[in-house]
């Protein structure tokens, strides 16, 4: 365009500008408005704001303040959008006082908040914990004469929901009904997870049928969370008979939906109905992921089939599915359930080469494994090889270690072991004192 003759107007770059910001290029919406204004263009009132939000979604929301400041200083008056990208960039940011205070300041610069500033700061606060500080929030704004709208009270009700004060989101739902701001979907789901969450399926069931009667039907989150809350009470044929009735009112399940039910008969070790939903959910189209999977591997290693939870793994690899660390672990100690700690020690050190390194768990799960198989050396070698790694190693794998040498009849590598765990910032615990009390009596 900078080579075009006649040389384009402000207004077919700001298009330009807008078009590549709305595809979320935005560190490349700003090297082309620097671009542009090296060559001379004057920055204008609508090239400024697009540079602002794109700041601002790039976490650089002190420089957005900072190209607010330009603004006002060359005598463009932002707009309300302006101002409202700057504070859900410092919300965003966690820097919720401050847009908070900005916020307050909008009145003397001669702007009345929004919906869209409230919700901001409501969002805002919720995500940085602070979820009396929203409710407190919303008083206020009630106070002020606001118009709340219902995403703010649902962002509310969400946070109280995950923060398990419940009942607190059933009051605030029934204040926000009753100044006749109608409930949405959202709203409802956040309340029956919680509920669900809380082992109050009643209640659930009650909020679920007012939502149906109201026109409001559930989608695949809702029955996810109806279906997850089945299983979990190992009441699986009630979670199926969910599945039946989304697919009735045409609402398809979804991996989630599945694997909840998959994680449930392996629990119960029911490896093949287990195995005929995973079946079922790929006949359907609908593909395993990674949790799927760690489910079945659990279960196979539960019930010491080594073979078919390693062929898992290997389909796992085939289909291009990236391995967590939960993955590997459960394998670990399946092996090691099953009697086969080298294979295990094996698999331990495989992980580095798919680029999952160990974590505590997985460090755990190998010595316990070690000792338990009575491959004490072994044990004992791979410990001190972690302790050179300078790994924060927790009080629980000392206690493995500590158990493991009483075992063997190393009571003084355990009593060392045991007087030296001060000096390296552990504390001890009881089940370290009844292990050593246990090893020397």
């Amino acid at each position: 365009m900078v080579a075009m003759k006649p040389f384009p107007c402000v207004n077919d770059f700001n298009l330009l500008f807008s078009i590549v910001a709305k595809k979320k290029h935005y560190e490349t919406t700003i090297s082309l408005t620097k671009q542009v204004y090296s060559l001379g263009l004057e920055p204008d009132i609508y090239s400024l704001p697009i540079v602002v939000n794109c700041l601002c979604r790039l976490n650089h929301t002190v420089f957005g303040l900072s190209v607010l400041g330009l603004m006002l200083k060359i005598g463009i008056e932002p707009n309300l959008v302006t101002l409202n990208t700057i504070i859900y960039g410092l919300c965003r940011e966690g820097n919720v006082a401050q847009a908070m205070r900005f916020a307050e300041h909008l009145g003397d610069m001669g702007y009345q908040s929004n919906q869209y500033t409230n919700v901001a700061i409501i969002n805002g606060l919720c995500k940085v914990g602070d979820t009396c500080g929203a409710t407190s929030y919303i008083k206020k704004m009630e106070e002020r004469n606001y118009n709340l709208d219902v995403r703010a009270y649902t962002t509310t009700m969400d946070s109280l929901c995950k923060d398990g004060m419940v009942s607190e989101a059933l009051d605030l739902f029934s204040h926000m009904t009753g100044k006749c701001i109608q409930p949405n979907l959202v709203a409802y789901n956040c309340l029956i997870h919680g509920l669900c969450n809380l082992d109050r399926w009643k209640e659930a069931a009650i909020l679920l049928g007012n939502m149906m009667r109201k026109g409001i039907m559930p989608n695949v989150l809702t029955f996810n969370v109806v279906v997850d809350y089945f299983c979990k009470e190992r009441m699986i044929s009630r979670a199926k008979s969910i599945i039946s009735f989304m697919a009735r009112i045409g609402v398809q399940p979804n991996v989630v939906t599945y694997s909840s039910v998959v994680s449930a008969h392996c629990l119960l070790d029911q490896m093949k109905d287990a195995m005929e939903v995973f079946d079922l959910m790929i006949r359907k189209g609908c593909f395993p992921d990674v949790v799927t999977y760690n489910s079945l591997i659990h279960g196979w290693c539960k019930t010491k089939n080594i073979n078919k939870a390693m062929y898992l793994l290997l389909e796992m690899l085939n289909n291009g599915l990236n391995l967590n660390v939960v993955t590997w672990n459960t394998l670990i100690g399946g092996f090691c359930k099953a009697g086969n700690p080298v294979a295990a020690k094996e698999l331990f050190f495989v992980m580095h080469k798919h680029g999952q390194l160990p974590n505590l768990q997985t460090c755990a799960i190998i010595l316990d494994g070690l000792f338990k198989c009575h491959f004490h050396s072994e044990a004992i070698s791979l410990f001190r090889e972690f302790e050179k790694m300078n790994l924060d190693l927790s009080i629980e794998i000392y206690n493995i270690v500590v158990n493991g040498m009483c075992s063997f009849g190393k009571l003084n590598d355990a009593l060392e072991l045991f007087y030296c765990l001060p000096s390296k910032g552990v504390e001890i615990n009881v089940v370290t004192y009844n292990t050593m009390i246990k090893g020397l009596v």
